[in-house]
C-alpha cells in the first residue's frame, strides 16, 4: 500500500470518534513521529521512563522488605 492510501485508511477510520479517543490517537500519533523522527531522544526517554518504573518497583519491594524487617518492633523493642 501507499503512503496515500494508508492516510486514506487513517482518515476515514477516525471521522466520527469522540473527542477521547481522537486524544487518545493523536498522542500514539505523537508517540510514532517521535520514535521516526528523534531516535535519539525517543531511546532517552523510554530508558528513563523503564528506570523509573524500576525505581518504584524496587521501592514497593523495599518497603515490604522493611515492613517485614519491622513487624512487631514495638512488641519486642518497647520503649519504657
Amino acid at each position: 500500500m501507499t503512503s496515500q492510501t494508508y492516510e486514506q485508511i487513517i482518515v476515514e477510520g477516525i471521522r466520527g470518534l469522540p473527542p477521547d479517543m481522537l486524544a487518545e490517537i493523536a498522542d500514539f500519533v505523537y508517540f510514532v513521529r517521535k520514535r521516526a523522527t528523534q531516535p535519539q531522544a525517543f531511546e532517552e526517554e523510554l530508558m528513563s521512563v523503564l528506570l523509573n518504573a524500576e525505581l518504584r518497583q524496587m521501592s514497593r519491594v523495599e518497603e515490604a522488605h522493611l515492613d517485614e524487617e519491622f513487624q512487631d518492633y514495638e512488641r519486642l523493642y518497647p520503649r519504657d
